[in-house]
């Protein structure tokens, strides 16, 4: 696996999954946790601001920190008393504003926790980056810039074409693929996800997804020497048989 290559990170909100290209998140050479990894899909949006992140821990899980112009920062986290290690959905979350030094500065942007103001919109992410977005507007710092697509990003967007995911441009101009809006049954996903997350690591890239939406059923031979063509037609067959044999012989 390649170091340096993009991080590809699979997630689901509500019946849908998304896959997020995140070039700014790559490994290090000296190798970081997966789990430092897992907030690609805000930090990317708010280094393309030119904002500084970093990913520490809180009290039980991880959040974003970015640093304002201002000497402000931004403190982006999931709820605080979740279980360590729990890897359900994000139900909601924070944004605050701090300066400890004078003048001290603390607002609260957003809270879709379940008791905040912003609960209707729950673990949205899109809905968080507006918020976040509208803010920065408000304190001045330059807009996003469109950034140009590396080779390594372009390859792992073919990767998940082939794979059965479609391109699709998310709230800010980020790119991003996802599922067709189609395809909402579980078991279906898994089989897309399964495929695109192995197809994706048989070329080195860095992938990050939850273990609930891959089949460990389907697994390719793994011998990666195979060309992409061989291993999709693989895939296929298997799911067919799969099919097949589920159909209820005629009377």
């Amino acid at each position: 696996m390649f170091p340096n290559s993009p991080l590809i990170t699979f997630e689901k909100k509500g019946s849908h999954v998304r896959a997020w290209i995140n070039a700014s998140t790559a490994l290090s050479a000296a190798g970081t946790s997966e789990r430092n990894h897992r907030y690609g899909y805000l930090t990317t949006p708010l280094r393309q601001r030119g904002l500084e992140c970093t990913v520490e821990f809180g009290l039980s899980d991880y959040f974003v920190r970015a640093e304002l112009p201002d000497d402000s920062s931004l403190v982006i986290s999931p709820p605080q008393e979740r279980p360590l290690g729990d890897t359900e959905p994000v139900e909601g979350w924070t944004v605050q504003r701090h300066r400890h030094s004078p003048p001290q500065v603390y607002e609260l942007i957003y809270d879709s926790e379940p008791n905040g103001p912003d609960a209707r919109h729950g673990g949205d992410v899109q809905t968080l980056l507006a918020a976040i977005d509208e803010r920065l507007d408000q304190l001045g710092v330059p807009p996003r810039q469109k950034q140009e697509r590396s080779a390594d990003e372009l390859a792992a967007g073919t990767v998940l074409y082939r794979a059965g995911f479609v391109p699709a441009v998310a709230f800010g101009g980020e790119d991003y693929y996802r599922l067709p809006s189609t395809m909402t049954d579980p078991a279906e996903q898994r089989v897309v996800v399964t495929r695109a997350f192995d197809l994706l690591q048989a070329e080195g890239f860095n992938v990050s997804c939850d273990p609930g939406l891959l089949d460990p059923s389907l697994s390719l031979a793994r011998s990666y020497g195979r060309s992409l063509g061989d291993r999709l037609g693989h895939l296929a067959q298997s799911v067919q048989g799969r099919r097949t044999r589920a159909r209820p012989s005629p009377l």
